[in-house]
């Protein structure tokens, strides 16, 4: 049986002569991982992974959600065995391919041929076997007298087609990739393509980390979305999403507003590497913050189904609650470009503190009469 097995790995990456109250070590806490994770002399400790429990079976084609610097490749590299765990251990039965470093097995100073068998053995294949799909990978790359030549005559394209023809001929029971591989002119990625297809398909798990989510939709019939090297919510592809929408500029979440609102998250935040919604998920929600827009968390202070979500800090559950509730509440702010669905009503298990269960209907917003 193919599976992985995270329990509760921690990866610490250490950076030397780091000044801990410069502004690098305020930007590592937003762009890598969960922030710093220790200090020790000129040697100052970034986890870039923040234990993790995670299991994939077979059948499970799993997409990585989240901006850069959330985790997505850090994990890859764990579940190949690049990094061991610093803390915590992986658990893995069954062969792996990863598709996410061209360079992997490579040395740039030999021929084509000569990396072949490199980059196979590499990833797990006895050198018979290699032997045995030599000129089919060389029939494949279209590289022709090229494969008689060091590698560090090649182009990047190249170096990509030798590695993918390398790596999808072996039949393995795991495939672990960062993006999708785009190879070379349109007819060698319609060829690469078909034969990238028919290398998942015959896989138990796959891995993907995308930005694409028209690719994860694709793909993928399960997701994992990422944050400062967290899991911050998984299960199907459409609740993840969903989650990830809640902490956009929706109704539920103005990440103007929140800044506004909150000074010491507005100096914490680095433009485009700590996103505002991130925060909110991690840290705002349970500390009673507004997401903006006139939400205010203190209405669902006697509220037991944001109190339960609360209590098993489940992020996604308690913003649902804020989206089922937050357009009958006192003072919410409709965006301009949002309109009410016709099918939303009142939700009739939720009642004020101090109101009982008369809720309010939303305020449309103000549209100007004045005809040009």
């Amino acid at each position: 049986m193919t599976y992985i097995q995270l329990e509760d790995v921690t990866i610490d990456f250490p950076i030397y002569s780091t000044v801990s109250r410069s502004i690098r070590h305020r930007l590592l806490q937003g762009a890598v991982g969960s922030g710093i994770s220790g200090v020790e002399g000129d040697k100052t400790w970034v986890r870039a992974l923040d234990h993790l429990d995670l299991e994939f079976r077979d059948g499970d084609r799993v997409g990585l959600v989240g901006h850069n610097g959330a985790g997505k490749t850090t994990l890859l590299r764990v579940l190949a065995g690049v990094y061991a765990p610093t803390s915590g251990r992986m658990r893995r039965a069954g062969t792996v391919a990863p598709l996410f470093d061209i360079s992997l097995g490579f040395d740039m100073e030999r021929s084509g041929y000569d990396n072949i068998v490199l980059r196979g053995l590499f990833l797990g294949l006895t050198r018979p076997e290699i032997e045995e799909q030599v000129d089919s990978i060389a029939s494949f790359t279209e590289l022709g007298a090229y494969l008689s030549m060091p590698l560090r005559t090649y182009s990047s394209g190249m170096l990509l087609r030798l590695a993918f023809a390398v790596s999808t001929a072996v039949r393995p029971d795991i495939i672990l990739m960062d993006e999708w591989i785009g190879v070379g002119d349109s007819h060698f990625i319609e060829r690469a393509t078909a034969r990238l297809d028919e290398f998942i398909a015959g896989s138990s798990i796959l891995v993907l980390a995308s930005h694409s989510e028209t690719l994860i939709r694709e793909v993928c019939n399960k997701a994992i979305l990422m944050g400062q090297g967290r899991v911050l919510a998984q299960g199907s592809v459409d609740h993840v999403y969903g989650y990830y929408r809640h902490f956009g500029d929706t109704p539920f979440f103005n990440s103007e507003d929140y800044l506004a609102e909150n000074p010491d998250v507005a100096d914490a935040v680095v433009k485009d590497v700590t996103a505002p919604w991130l925060h909110y998920t991690i840290h705002g929600i349970w500390e009673g913050r507004s997401p903006g827009n006139g939400i205010e968390l203190r209405y669902f202070d006697g509220d037991p189904v944001f109190q339960s979500a609360k209590q098993r800090s489940d992020a996604a559950a308690a913003m649902d609650r804020i989206a089922e509730v937050a357009p009958f509440l006192p003072g919410f702010r409709a965006p301009a470009n949002w309109r009410r669905p016709a099918n939303l009503r009142r939700p009739l298990n939720f009642s004020f503190p101090d109101q009982g269960d008369a809720l309010e209907q939303p305020t449309p917003p103000q549209r100007s009469n004045t005809r040009s």
